[in-house]
């Protein structure tokens, strides 16, 4: 009986073993392929465009698809540029105060609408990044997506608030004082708020107030119930070089040091730390 040489038996199993080798190569690569993308939700900081973060930055130019509010994409210059924008919309899947600017049935279409991109999106491979100005996590009208995309393991890459930018503007430590302590909360009236805030202003508290949609009102209110010499101070445009302004007064003198000029976005601080 003829022998068979030792190399017609090793040939094929080294040409078997290889072939097995490469199917799992490829079968590797593809489960690569087709890892699911990411989505972000990312902090333009305020202000000035420099106010960014690098981490920032590297996000959106690493980026596929984005998400700003009403689809606009001028405001972001060459970063987003040549890339697919969609709307975003405001408080779009919030839970929150923050309320879509949509009617509802317009506002539920485009919910649909964006949940199909995402995920479709995300699903084959794709960065997806949600544009927020300031910090998304203090009264930020993004927020809502985290929760709504959660399976996703979405991210917030954070960035400078309108809040930082204000402190830095006013030059003082906000924190100053026997309380030691700063509360941010809305301008709202609403619910007997003004006994509230006049109680935490008593207690030593400096309140940094978002979105004072009366600034008279609001004033004359909490002015009812503590000190008219309680120090104020607005920071108008924080962040801008050429448009922030700091003013000051106390809650006596502010209406009038105003008067009728057009503030624009603002943040209102009363406390004896901004004096």
């Amino acid at each position: 009986m003829r022998q068979q040489n030792p190399h017609q038996i090793i040939r094929p199993l080294i040409y078997s073993l290889l072939c097995v080798i490469m199917l799992a190569a490829l079968t590797v690569t593809g489960v690569c392929a087709a890892t699911p993308g990411k989505l972000s939700l990312v902090s333009m900081g305020t202000g000035d465009p420099d106010n960014m973060t690098i981490r920032a930055q590297e996000t959106i130019a690493a980026a596929d698809i984005f998400f700003t509010m009403g689809g606009r994409s001028d405001r972001y210059g060459d970063l987003i540029k040549g890339k697919p924008v969609y709307d975003a919309e405001h408080g779009l899947y919030s839970t929150g105060g923050a309320r879509p600017r949509k009617s509802a049935e317009e506002a539920e279409k485009l919910r649909v609408e964006n949940r199909k991109i995402i995920r479709d999106a995300v699903a084959s491979g794709k960065k997806v990044v949600i544009l927020d100005n300031g910090d998304p996590t203090i009264f930020g009208p993004q927020i809502g997506y985290m929760e709504e995309f959660a399976d996703l393991n979405p991210e917030i890459v954070p960035g400078i608030s309108s809040f930082n930018a204000a402190n830095a503007a006013l030059q003082a430590s906000v924190v100053n004082g026997a309380a030691r302590a700063v509360m941010l909360t809305s301008g709202s009236l609403n619910d007997g708020r003004d006994d509230f805030l006049a109680r935490a202003l008593n207690d030593g508290v400096t309140l940094s107030l978002f979105m004072v949609r009366d600034l008279d009102a609001f004033i004359n209110a909490i002015g009812a119930k503590v000190s008219r010499d309680m120090p104020v101070a607005i920071v108008a445009n924080a962040g801008s070089r050429e448009q922030e302004r700091v003013i000051r007064g106390t809650l006596g003198t502010i209406l009038t040091t105003v008067g009728s000029e057009k503030l624009g976005a603002y943040l209102l601080y009363i406390g004896d730390s901004v004096k």
